[in-house]
C-alpha cells in the first residue's frame, strides 16, 4: 500500500519535471525547480528506504534520545 508522503513526492516529483521541460522559465527558475525536484526525489528515496518505510508506518526502532534533565 502506498502511503500518503510516497504519493505526495511522486505527484511533487512530476510537477517539478512538467516545469523543467518548459522553455520558458529563467535560469534562476530552472535553478530553484531542479533544487525542488532534487530534495523531492532524496525524500521519496528516504521513505523508500527500509528505515523509511518503518518510520511511515509509524514502526520506528531506531534507538530514540533519553529525555533531557532540567536542572
Amino acid at each position: 500500500m502506498m502511503t500518503l508522503d510516497v504519493f505526495i513526492r511522486q505527484e511533487n516529483i512530476s510537477l517539478y519535471k512538467k516545469l523543467l521541460a518548459n522553455t520558458k522559465i529563467s535560469a534562476g527558475q530552472r535553478d530553484v525547480i531542479a533544487k525542488l525536484l532534487a530534495e523531492e526525489e532524496a525524500k521519496l528515496l528516504s521513505l523508500l528506504s527500509p528505515q523509511g518505510q518503518e518510520t511511515a508506518k509509524g514502526l520506528d526502532r531506531s534507538p530514540s534520545l533519553p529525555p533531557e534533565n532540567p536542572t
